[in-house]
Parts: structure tokens; C-alpha cells; sequence
């Protein structure tokens, strides 16, 4: 289920968000597509797991745009959750603090109340990275992943989790136990397809719970018809190519005949 997403939006996306732009409308036409497969499958769908292949794919951005839109849009309760404790973002993109978040809830017994946050949207709420205080590889707690996603399939319709990437980090394949569909995200022009294949090949032992790849960057990675432009549903025109030559010169407009040029006189 390949889905390509075209733009970008800020830094912080509750506030810069644009409900008619092009990357809005593809997340929300993966949501529907995720939310519909929801309805016809036998097991309830609760808890995405977003991933990548390596690093600076796009993944934190994506995993929070679509829990913005699932609350904002679809109206469902709706958590973000910040499981990328080696390049944390999520406390950023949605302007909350990072701590105390899941580092706390993992290591020092803190309460999931108190490392969740209350958003601008009313059905959104985040639980951020918290402060890893050792190294980030042993800070994991699987054991404490599972409890923590019990407890909260009670409180929320659905559940956001951003993980690290697949290749270089060993918490995906842990995580991908308890989470019930994963979706990768892959950058357009960028990804490596040998990268792409390994992060199959780690998750391979969960690949029945792989919902998805999601292409990132679509305008700047893919030729120019695959852009909202080519439909006429931006205001960008790409610019014409004229071939090469003497520029053009105005037209000069044809003289009126005088009295001599008509033989009169």
C-alpha cells in the first residue's frame, strides 16, 4: 500500500497545519485506507508502529501527522507516542516538553498520567521521549512496553508510536511484538533500496503486521507528473522549455498607406 506524501509543513505542525494541502490529504487518504481495513479485519486494529530504514526519512513527521489528522479529522482518541529515544522529535513537533515521558515511565515507575501530555487538539494527547540519564541502547524496557500499551488501549481509540529506525537500532523488532500494524517510510530519491530491503528482512519475523510503505518527498524524489502541480491542483506551474535563440522581438504594427503610397496628390 504505497502512499506518497508531497510536502513538508513546519516545525511545529498544530500550528502550521493546512487542512487543504497536499500532505494532508494523503495521510488522510492512508488513514482511511488503515481505519477501512480496521473495519473488515477479524482483530481490532489499536496501535501503529511508524518506522524507516535509516535515518532523516521522515518518519517522526509522518507518525505525527497522522495522529493530528486522526484526531483532528476523524475524531478519534487519539495518542502519539515517542518511542525514538536515540533522536526524539515528537516533543518538538507538537511543542510540549520531552520529560518526563516514556525514559521515566520505563526506569524511574512514573505514572502514565503524569508523562502525558495534553495538546491544542482536544482528542490529541502525546507521551514524549523523556530524558534518557544513561546509555539510550539499554534504555529500552520491553517488558514495560507491553504494560504501558495495555493499560492504554483502554483510554484511546488509537495509538501512534514513532520508533527508531529499522536498520540501525534493535528496538523496532522489539516494539513490532506488542504493536498491532507497522508502516515504513521511505524518501523518495533518497532511500537506498538495498536499505529498504534490509529493514524488510528485520522485520521480517512481524511482516504479517506490516500494513505498509509510505514514500516521503514525492515532488522533489519523483518525476513531475506525480506532483499535485501536473493535475492543476497547485498554484506552481513548472517553467516552460523554450529552445534556444534570438530573443523574440515585439511585433511591429502594419503603417497606415499615405496619400503618396495610394498614387494621390
Amino acid at each position: 500500500m504505497p502512499v506518497f506524501l508531497s510536502r513538508r509543513p513546519g516545525k511545529n505542525l498544530l500550528d502550521e497545519l493546512i487542512i487543504d494541502s497536499p500532505y494532508v490529504t494523503e495521510v488522510r487518504r492512508l488513514l482511511q485506507t488503515l481505519y477501512r481495513e480496521q473495519k473488515s479485519a477479524t482483530a481490532e486494529t489499536r496501535s501503529y508502529m511508524v518506522t524507516s530504514a535509516g535515518r532523516g526519512e521522515g518518519k517522526s513527521t509522518i507518525c505525527a501527522l497522522m495522529a493530528i489528522i486522526s484526531a483532528k479529522i476523524f475524531r478519534k482518541r487519539t495518542l502519539l507516542l515517542d518511542g525514538d529515544l536515540h533522536r526524539p522529535t515528537i516533543h518538538s513537533l507538537l511543542g510540549i516538553t520531552r520529560g518526563p515521558g516514556l525514559f521515566e515511565i520505563f526506569r524511574r515507575g512514573t505514572a502514565i498520567q503524569e508523562a502525558t501530555r495534553v495538546t491544542s487538539l482536544p482528542l490529541l494527547w502525546a507521551i514524549p521521549s523523556g530524558y534518557a540519564r544513561e546509555a539510550v541502547s539499554e534504555a529500552y524496557a520491553d517488558k514495560e512496553f507491553h504494560r504501558l500499551l495495555q493499560e492504554l488501549r483502554s483510554s484511546y481509540d488509537v495509538i501512534f508510536v514513532d520508533a527508531p529506525p529499522a536498520v540501525p537500532a534493535i528496538e523496532p523488532i522489539l516494539m513490532a511484538e506488542h504493536i498491532d500494524a507497522i508502516l515504513i517510510v521511505a524518501m523518495a530519491g533518497r532511500t537506498p533500496l538495498g536499505m529498504v530491503r534490509r529493514s524488510m528482512q528485520v522485520l521480517a519475523p512481524v511482516a504479517e503486521k506490516i500494513a505498509g510503505v509510505v514514500l516521503n518527498n514525492a515532488v522533489d524524489g519523483l518525476p513531475y507528473y506525480f506532483s499535485y502541480s501536473y493535475y492543476g491542483y497547485d498554484e506552481v506551474k513548472p517553467p516552460r522549455n523554450r529552445r534556444p535563440g534570438k530573443p523574440r522581438q515585439p511585433e511591429q504594427k502594419a503603417k497606415e498607406p499615405t496619400n503618396e503610397s495610394r498614387g494621390e496628390g
